[in-house]
């Protein structure tokens, strides 16, 4: 009878180990749920969002970074200097990144060429 307890909690042991190593590896795979930048505040800082929309205005920085300023919002997309892809205006993009303050405002910050994609060339 003690055999069987203790091959149940090796058992047990073993398959929590498992399931936890799996939530590690599968937990970054999962993107939140794609919603319109409008839709960020103050509630999401820290957070990662995912967003979509369609650029007003480019501005490049002085140290290389990018900021990307979307229709109906104050909240730009920002990118570091180490990426670099060339956009143009009215192109439509998602983005996966981290809501922050900059300056007073809110900003989304890329860490990750991968995270952005072009999904609507200008017209």
């Amino acid at each position: 009878m003690k055999d069987n307890f203790e091959i149940l909690f090796y058992l047990s042991a073993a398959l929590s180990i498992i399931g936890v190593l799996i939530l590690a590896y599968v937990s970054p795979l999962i993107n939140p749920p794609l919603q319109q930048i409008e839709e960020i505040s103050h509630a999401d800082i820290e957070k990662n969002v995912y967003v979509e929309g369609t650029i007003e205005e480019i501005k490049k920085q002085k140290d290389k970074s990018t900021a990307l300023k979307f229709y109906n919002t104050t909240t730009e997309i920002y990118l570091p200097k180490s990426i670099q892809i060339n956009f143009k205006k009215e192109e439509k993009i998602r983005a996966l990144g981290t809501v922050k303050i900059y300056q007073g405002e809110l900003e989304i910050t890329i860490s990750d060429a991968k995270n952005i994609e072009i999904i609507e060339e200008e017209p």
